[in-house]
């Protein structure tokens, strides 16, 4: 394969696919926790926000650690060897059966007493013994989904999942939530209502697993060295995955234990808002991976520093817009969630700033867990780790809500800045270029002026500050097509525009 063709064609065809299942449903899953996010802020308040987020991320941390790294592992396992899929497709049912059983290990020690402990020793909030059990009834459920996940990327065939986990998911917790608000309850509808989105998700993706994975051959007839030879590489694969979650989760752990629940429910919400940086920008990363180990594998530098680099200047079009929003208007998001989200303007700004760096520089890590020096990756993100600890353990107990976002800035930066190091070391690739600092630059600025211009007859109301971000919007917009986007970019818009004309003439 030629570097034109790795180069050129790539980024259109895989970019231009229809529109990929995967990028619609993440999408579709932000927009739908980002509102039900706005739903139950309004109703439960800061406080009660608070205590369901920490619980929320204990879950979440519990769901990485459970499967046991078999949702990545799985991915080579199966794929590696497709004269042997319907043997190891078999031995999928001991591998669920394993992580179940000790998925249950948590809600168990909970419900016999280290709920309690928690409660009066670390998060001392009433009742949040009885909100983290409940929540880690799902923990099972959710291990299962993630296991099936990896089977399912394994085989190619991950339709099932992503419809399961990033639309029916939501969508069921969505629709619970809403049903127990007119009934009365508050706290408990969200805790209730993500508990059984999981369950049911998982009812619906196991069910379809049975056909579609389903293998051949009996227990005494597996290969049991070829059974933990996956058990045995499967965690190392999975430590990077858990050290990115524990240090996005670091500074809401921290302020949970030294701040209160209306600390930790307000800065959930600056995470929320937060959150809609990345809308765009994370779906362009989808095929980012293999298209990145096939260059690798043809030698070809230039063509893996093309794509690297591409991809993050295109995230930065699409994320810095929104960033620059967040970063001007992001503390009036009390106007929308009520008087108790009152937050400060400085860990608004920190916070987007972690994000905004988060999601454009994320995948450049492929470039080196898709290259074989994946344990580099590893131990960058292990330094990261104690460092995201180190810093919170400090600046927490100190400033509260700012010195949460600011080590979590410190840290995501550091990061970044030292795997571009490393990159450029290894490959002698520059993945950042001035395109990047540009396209920030010119959306920091415009925002900027808006926002200056608009103070002398701004009267911070909700309708006021839509219309100043939409007037900032189209500036930035009219700025990014004549000098920020390329020829390549208008095409690329251009045939999106094309195909979606197609669809809904088709629909007609």
């Amino acid at each position: 394969m030629d570097a034109s063709r790795t180069t050129m064609d790539a980024p259109y065809y895989s970019f231009l696919k229809g529109a990929p299942l995967n990028a619609a449903s993440i999408a579709y899953a932000k927009v739908v926790s980002f509102v039900a996010g706005i739903i139950v802020a309004r109703m439960i308040g800061a406080t009660q926000y608070g205590m369901f987020n920490i619980a929320r991320t204990v879950l979440e941390s519990c769901s990485i650690v459970s499967p046991l790294g078999l949702d990545l592992a799985l991915q080579r396992h199966l794929g590696s060897a497709p004269e042997r899929l319907s043997i190891r497709l078999g031995q999928l049912t001991f591998l669920r059966l394993l992580t179940f059983g000790l998925a249950i290990i948590p809600p168990a020690l909970v419900a016999a007493g280290l709920g309690s402990y928690v409660e009066q020793s670390i998060y001392r909030y009433p009742d949040f013994a009885n909100v983290l059990f409940v929540m880690l009834i799902a923990l099972p459920f959710a291990t299962d989904i993630a296991v099936l996940g990896g089977a399912y990327r394994g085989v190619l065939n991950p339709t099932p999942f992503m419809l399961a986990h990033y639309v029916v998911q939501p969508t069921i917790r969505l629709i619970l939530m809403g049903l127990l608000f007119v009934l009365g309850f508050r706290l408990w509808a969200i805790v209730v209502a993500t508990c059984a989105a999981y369950v049911i998700s998982w009812v619906v993706l196991a069910s379809v697993a049975r056909k579609d994975l389903a293998g051949s051959g009996t227990s005494h007839r597996w290969d049991w060295a070829d059974v933990r030879s996956v058990l045995l590489y499967s965690p190392s694969l999975c430590a990077s995955v858990v050290f990115v979650v524990w240090i996005r989760s670091a500074d809401s752990l921290f302020l949970g234990y030294s701040g209160s629940a209306r600390d930790v429910g307000q800065y959930a919400a600056i995470l929320m808002i937060a959150q809609l940086i990345g809308l765009v920008g994370e779906a362009l990363g989808q095929t980012l991976g293999p298209r990145v180990a096939l260059c690798y594998r043809n030698n070809d530098f230039a063509a893996m520093e093309t794509l690297l680099a591409e991809n993050i200047r295109r995230m930065t079009l699409v994320s810095a817009p929104i960033f620059a929003a967040i970063l001007f208007w992001g503390d009036r998001m009390d106007l929308v969630l009520g008087p108790t989200f009152a937050v400060d303007t400085s860990v608004v700004a920190l916070v987007a700033a972690r994000i905004f760096v988060q999601t454009i520089l994320g995948y450049s890590g492929f470039a080196l867990s898709m290259t074989g020096w994946h344990v580099r990756e590893t131990i960058i993100l292990g330094c990261g780790f104690l460092l995201s600890v180190l810093a919170c353990w400090v600046l927490v107990p100190l400033f509260g809500q700012l010195g949460a976002a600011l080590a979590s800035f410190a840290t995501m930066a550091m990061i970044n800045l030292v795997r571009y190091t490393v990159v450029l070391r290894m490959f002698r690739i520059r993945i950042i270029g001035m395109p990047v600092a540009t396209a920030t630059a010119v959306a920091v600025a415009t925002a900027g002026m808006v926002w200056l211009l608009s103070k002398p007859i701004d009267d911070r109301t909700l309708l006021f500050t839509v219309f100043e971000a939409a007037v900032f919007l189209a500036l930035f917009s009219g700025a990014a097509w004549r000098f920020l986007i390329t020829d390549q970019d208008r095409d690329i818009i251009s045939n999106l525009f094309r195909l979606l004309r197609g669809s809904v003439g088709r629909g007609k």
